[in-house]
């Protein structure tokens, strides 16, 4: 189901409850721009905090334009999950003196455009949202009693004529007509808090409340004499103007308080964004990071990452084409994993998706994800067991629970983000050492193109004639010492601090200096204790 502005606080309801009686949740989103280009290569010499860093700034101009959300709910009698996609459109909003910004790429664009993104859905019935750290200063002017003046601060002009207009409106009705009541139609939520305000300022004897059944319409008494007059309490007004320009916020609140799993695929840009968009701005510290994303999202499962741990226990013939969310889900909906022939779950979706056009749209991934979970925790619950048979998300989350909040990382030195605690050491082999024997400055690009030949290797500059290269595997490794053992061009090494390092070179030299120096004194002290000896 697509869920816009326009339909969002009517469903919010349903989604509240499907999320309570969930088992877990799939993830996905579609992003505003793609990281692209030389700077942001992703690189083997990589750590985790050299990627945040590298990410962190061009993530804070970037936003989710779609999440998508499947809630999926098991059946014990019929032994079924059955799924409840969304796709919830967003779209920045100006409040106040928030102004939120983002970026759209030109290469984007023609991204979306393929995948035929729907640009009138993000730009007039998207969604707004606020991070945590604009819903607290938000929630300081209310304390403050000063967000109504701040609202009105920062009005355009035209709504200011909008609000003068109803301002007269009221003004004739009350000198004019003997009508009890009248009603103001403000489809816009701020500026029906606005009004809600001004036509008290303005008109003290008047009541106004929102009308029952119809949020839009402002409901304004002569006087408190009618029956049935009363004015809605300010914090009321308050927190439907909170409800509104929260909007998706509230279903990150939502996940956080409920703690479900939270099941994405190569999730690592994800979390950053999430934390930007939904949490506040990107902190400097890594660490500091990763705490907040997990005191936000405590359960998270990356099936791009128990992918590739898992795809160890098949043959070459039995395994998915690649890691991809779409080889992925083909390989098991499709029946590939011979393992998997008996006693799984069957997987129902509520609201069939449209297929055809389905692949980066975030709802269609989302359950595309969910459903990799689902196989892939049966399969691991079977492995551990011995036997394969019928179980329940219960044994599923359980045998997957050693890969709970490990987000995959793409080609770096360490093999994923561990949200809940420290990074594990790097997995990749130690660094080769490059010398050029006849060019006098390195060229890196020329090394490269050599190496690469070989196998998966990056390589970055050491020195004036030296250069380190970083590779995926050991057999990289020896093939590369093998291929180079009697080269006339470029002499290759394993890496070691002690012998290669500019500092073990400073203190290698300074060293012998030091040691050739008291030598030579050690000698000239001897020879003039041998001449004053002959002399005597």
């Amino acid at each position: 189901m697509e869920i816009t502005r326009n339909n969002f606080l009517d469903q919010l309801d349903n989604i509240t409850r499907n999320i309570k009686r969930s088992c877990f949740i799939g993830f996905d989103a579609e992003f505003s721009a793609l990281l692209s280009g030389e700077k942001y290569k992703y690189r083997l010499f990589d750590t985790n905090e050299d990627r945040y860093n590298l990410l962190k700034n061009k993530a804070s101009e970037m936003i989710m334009t779609q999440v998508g959300l499947t809630i999926y709910q098991y059946e014990r009698d019929l032994d079924t999950y059955v799924a409840n996609g969304y796709t919830f459109h967003l779209c920045p909003q100006v409040f106040g003196n928030i102004d939120q910004s983002f970026i759209f790429q030109a290469s984007t664009l023609k991204f979306l455009c393929k995948h035929k993104f729907n640009f009138n859905k993000f730009l007039y019935e998207g969604i707004p949202y606020l991070s945590k750290v604009e819903e607290n200063r938000i929630q300081q002017q209310i304390k403050d009693k000063t967000l109504f003046a701040n609202l009105i601060q920062d009005l355009e002009m035209t709504d200011e004529k909008i609000i003068q207009n109803y301002c007269s409106d009221v003004s004739k009705w009350l000198i004019k007509s003997e009508e009890d009541t009248m009603y103001l139609d403000v489809e816009n939520p701020v500026l029906r808090y606005i009004i809600h305000n001004e036509i008290r300022l303005r008109f003290p004897e008047v009541l106004t409340t929102d009308s029952l059944g119809n949020s839009n319409k402002v409901l304004v008494y002569r006087n408190k004499d009618i029956q049935g007059a009363n004015s809605a309490p300010m914090a009321i007004l308050e927190d439907n103007l909170l409800r509104h320009i929260l909007g998706f916020s509230q279903i990150i609140s939502l996940l956080k308080t409920e703690r479900k799993p939270l099941i994405g695929h190569n999730m690592f840009l994800d979390t950053v964004l999430l934390h930007n968009q939904f949490i506040g701005p990107l902190p400097q510290k890594y660490s500091t990071f990763k705490k907040n994303i997990h005191d936000v999202l405590p359960i998270i499962f990356d099936t791009k990452y128990i992918s590739h741990v898992m795809k160890n226990n098949l043959s070459f013939d039995e395994m998915w084409k690649s890691n991809s969310l779409q080889d992925l889900y083909e390989f098991f909906s499709e029946g590939k994993c011979k393992k998997l022939e008996h006693g799984v779950n069957l997987i129902r979706l509520s609201t069939p998706f449209d297929v055809k056009q389905s692949y980066h749209e975030a709802g269609w991934d989302s359950y595309c994800s969910g459903y990799c979970f689902i196989r892939l925790g049966h399969w691991a619950a079977c492995e551990n067991s011995g036997a394969y048979r019928p179980l329940g998300p219960r044994q599923q989350l359980a045998a997957l629970a050693p890969h709970c909040n490990k987000i995959n990382v793409i080609r770096g030195a360490i093999a994923y983000m561990n949200l809940a605690g420290p990074d594990p050491p790097s997995h990749r082999p130690d660094f080769l050492y490059v010398k050029s024997l006849k060019e006098r400055v390195i060229n890196v690009g020329k090394v490269a193109s050599v190496l690469t030949g070989i196998g998966s290797v990056d390589v970055k500059p050491y020195g004036r004639r030296t250069a380190l290269v970083a590779t995926a595997s050991n057999y990289t490794v020896e093939k590369i010492l093998k291929h180079f053992n009697d080269s006339r061009e470029y002499q290759i090494t394993k890496f070691t601090v002690y012998r290669h390092s500019p500092l073990s070179q400073v203190v290698f030299w300074g060293g012998a200096l030091i040691t050739g120096g008291l030598v030579l004194l050690l000698v000239h002290k001897k020879n003039t204790v041998h001449r004053e000896v002959r002399a005597y």
